[in-house]
């Protein structure tokens, strides 16, 4: 089990344990009991707001005489790595407490976001201990707010059975609501223009760059449709000629691309969440971009995986 004290790692002026290491999966004593959360209760500890998880237990007929609560606090932010890797954002957890705590596996619990499976973490918080955890999230559900949002975790202390808490991230949700309002941008954007991308053989070198098209067609809006920006992914760099505008007489505008390989690194390649997540900018009229992303169909994604460790043996 990885241990995390404090003072053990830094990102800017907050000092952070390691989590880069992943444990192998955690195996649950299939004797062990699992426990519901009751009430968060917030206490005022060092100037700070802490929350308090109080844990009841579910489905036992000889239920502890009082409860046991465990002190823990979470936060959330999205780092240039996580934008690079896509679909994650990091969540920071601190042992508020006086006794460590093992942490087993993590996941976002928010009603604007689908449920994905827990992220194994072994990890051992010290007194005081602080660490950041890259954390998945599903796809977006747009009908609800991102509210309440908390980090559920798995968790064991020296002496006690495996409890599962919910820990509240602090407000406010600044980076969850950016993501969500991204993902649900993205999707009504596709209902004013449709976005097809196209590739072309694969190249007789493997070291020589992959020829693609992006064909933006109109769809609802009858306006001005400006292309601004095309990206790729942590794993495929994408080059196109930009802007391009699709005039208001016209149908479609094609603009051709070339894909080369972003990095060959195994653990960049086994790390990423949404390899095949390409965003691209649009302006409808006069107004300013915004954000959508290119639809890649299994078939070109299979496509690009070939290109891809074919450039990579070179």
């Amino acid at each position: 089990m990885d241990r995390c004290i404090p003072r053990c790692g830094f990102r800017g002026d907050r000092s952070y344990g390691s989590a880069d290491a992943a444990a192998p999966a955690h195996a649950a004593d299939p004797g062990t009991r699992r426990r519901s959360v009751g009430p968060a209760v917030a206490a005022s500890r060092a100037g700070g707001v802490v929350a308090v998880v109080v844990l009841t237990l579910a489905g036992c007929s000889n239920p502890p005489e009082q409860d046991t609560p465990i002190d823990m606090t979470a936060s959330a932010y999205r780092s240039r790595v996580d934008d690079a890797i896509g679909g994650q954002f990091q969540i920071t957890i601190a042992n508020t407490g006086e006794r460590p705590i093992a942490v087993h596996t993590i996941a976002l619990a928010s009603p604007g976001f689908a449920p994905v499976a827990p992220t194994v973490r072994e990890i051992e918080l010290q007194k005081g201990g602080r660490i950041d955890i890259p954390t998945p999230y599903g796809g977006a559900r747009c009908d609800s707010t991102v509210g309440p949002l908390a980090a559920r975790l798995s968790v064991t202390r020296k002496g006690e059975p495996e409890q599962d808490v919910e820990v509240p991230l602090e407000q406010p949700y600044d980076i969850i609501d950016r993501i969500h309002s991204e993902e649900c941008t993205a999707e009504q954007v596709l209902s004013k223009v449709s976005v097809e991308l196209s590739l072309s053989s694969p190249p007789l070198v493997s070291t020589d760059p992959l020829f693609a098209s992006v064909v933006v067609s109109r769809g609802s809006f009858d306006g001005p449709i400006r292309v601004d920006e095309l990206r790729g992914s942590v794993l495929y760099d994408l080059t196109g000629a930009l802007p391009r505008t699709l005039q208001s007489d016209d149908d479609s505008l094609v603009i051709p691309l070339t894909i080369t390989t972003a990095s060959c690194e195994a653990h960049v390649i086994a790390d990423s969440k949404k390899p095949f997540v390409f965003p691209i900018y649009l302006a409808f009229g006069d107004e300013k971009p915004v954000y959508a992303r290119i639809p890649v169909p299994t078939d070109i994604q299979k496509q690009l995986v070939a290109y891809q460790g074919a450039a990579c043996l070179r």
